[in-house]
């Protein structure tokens, strides 16, 4: 073979490889996009055969569906944490894919048709905004109601006193809501990655990656109560961050500027203030009573300078995002004052929407000028 035509074949096997690449990657991007359009489908049906399976083959015992571990002769009928918790956090990873697409596409769409919102850029945004409103308002209630059953009520010294004992046993309540809880942060990361993307994309999987690392640990090493008390922290200005958002959307002006004020003071308090003060027990006001090697994992004890430093890590990475993220609300308050100007600065401009609504422009939030 003359090296002409070895040049020739080479270039025809690259090219015939390139096809195969290509057809198989476009395979992978339908599939990815099916699962994109079709969440409520899907969704449904396993949650019915998860169901389905309880009921005729489990007999009501599936780990899906029911919590496990629960403490033999417990007079409280209080819990352990345990491997078959998963199959319980993944089943409502499932269920709030079906509960988000169906309350984004019944409840909060018809919404905007009943203020106008002809943007489809907007009306989607709307909808994505208020699943979360309504997400943590229950969340943030349901973690109040916990922490309040809770001897770490208003007490960080309970987050170390009786270390492990009274901690690894956890109620029925205390339980669903955290592993509700993981269920609903994995699935935020599966919307990341199928929302539109954002300037801080990179920021908010950190972010994600970060919560959920948080939460296993914190389960596995039975520190439910430090876990709860953040999450309660985080939920709660979230609250008027995406309230702000859907009221921007509305074109309730007014409105959105009174919700922005309550989420800037909400977040200093809940955000930094409490954070911290959470963050400082753990580094400090833990070693009052604990011994720095209460390593015994057969007792469930999993406290050593390790693995705090590595929790305070972990804690200071979330605190830096949100200093990250404080940065840009006060360039909105800077806007606010000497522009009436209340904009997202997250977000990238969503000018150009799909139905041509040129008058709109997606990205500035802009706020009416009072006389």
């Amino acid at each position: 073979m003359t090296m002409k035509e070895k040049t020739a074949n080479s270039a025809h096997v690259q090219a015939k490889t390139a096809t195969k690449t290509a057809h198989h990657s476009s395979t992978i991007s339908q599939a990815c996009q099916w699962v994109v359009d079709n969440q409520a489908e899907w969704s449904l049906v396993l949650l019915a055969l998860i169901h389905a399976y309880d009921s005729l083959v489990a007999r009501k015992t599936s780990s899906f569906v029911h919590l496990k571990h629960q403490i033999p002769g417990d007079a409280e009928g209080r819990y352990y944490r345990g491997p078959q918790d998963i199959y319980f956090t993944l089943y409502w990873v499932i269920a709030f894919t079906l509960i988000r697409v169906t309350v984004m596409n019944k409840v909060l769409k018809p919404i905007t048709s009943w203020y106008k919102v002809r943007s489809s850029r907007k009306v989607t945004r709307f909808c994505e905004q208020g699943w979360l409103v309504i997400y943590y308002i229950l969340s943030n209630s349901a973690g109040l109601y916990v922490m309040s059953t809770q001897p770490h009520w208003l007490n960080t010294r309970h987050f170390w006193i009786g270390y492990p004992d009274g901690h690894r046993q956890m109620t029925a309540l205390m339980k669903t809501y955290y592993l509700v809880q993981m269920g609903f942060w994995f699935q935020q990361i599966f919307v990341l990655m199928i929302e539109e993307k954002r300037k801080d994309f990179a920021v908010m999987v950190t972010h994600h990656i970060v919560t959920c690392s948080l939460m296993v640990m914190s389960m596995f090493m039975n520190y439910t109560r430090i876990g709860n008390a953040i999450l309660c922290c985080m939920d709660f200005s979230d609250i008027f961050l995406s309230g702000t958002k859907c009221l921007r959307y509305l074109k309730m002006e007014k409105a959105s500027v009174a919700c922005f004020v309550s989420f800037f003071v909400s977040w200093i308090y809940t955000r930094h203030y409490l954070y911290m003060k959470i963050m400082l027990s753990i580094i400090f006001e833990s070693t009052h009573y604990l011994d720095n090697d209460n390593w015994y994992p057969e007792r469930g004890s999993f406290y050593n300078r390790t693995i705090i430093l590595t929790f305070a890590a972990l804690l200071a990475i979330l605190q830096g995002l949100i200093i990250y993220w404080f940065t840009l609300v006060l360039k909105i308050v800077y806007r606010i004052i000497f522009h009436s100007n209340l904009e997202d600065s997250r977000s990238d401009s969503e000018s150009s929407d799909d139905d041509g609504d040129g008058n709109a422009d997606e990205k500035s939030l802009k706020s009416k000028k009072t006389s």
